[in-house]
């Protein structure tokens, strides 16, 4: 589980074209470093759990994310469409709130993800 396999996937246009990303409705903070996040799916929703350990502390998350390895950080999670770690001074989406885009945690929900919910009404 590593950023370089996200960014290769980011990079490959066919995995994007034609594709409409729900977003993420809600996400919550479990224990340590797992979060459970809520995923729209066609008239109900997925959810998973997601352990982000790997991607903070077994490798460099870069200098944008290298602060929520700071589990009090890391806890002042938001799921809006995005997951946003709201900013620690004052609790806003602000300039120094860090977000990342639905597809990606999608991505590792997908690939690395705990099911916890899947759809009860199948698409027709």
């Amino acid at each position: 589980m590593n950023w370089q396999e996200w960014s290769d996937a980011a990079k490959n246009e066919s995995n994007w074209r034609d594709h409409h990303e729900k977003g993420l409705l809600k996400a919550e903070h479990v224990r340590d470093y797992v979060l459970r996040l809520w995923f729209e799916e066609d008239m109900d929703v997925i959810i998973y759990e997601l352990d982000f350990y790997p991607l903070l502390m077994e490798e460099d998350p870069g200098p944008v994310l290298r602060p929520m390895r700071d589990e009090e950080r890391f806890k002042l999670i938001k799921g809006d469409y995005a997951l946003i770690w709201l900013n620690p001074e004052n609790g806003a989406y602000d300039e120094n709130a860090v977000d990342i885009a639905p597809e990606c945690i999608r991505f590792f929900c997908e690939k690395y993800g705990k099911k916890v919910k899947t759809p009860s009404v199948k698409a027709a």
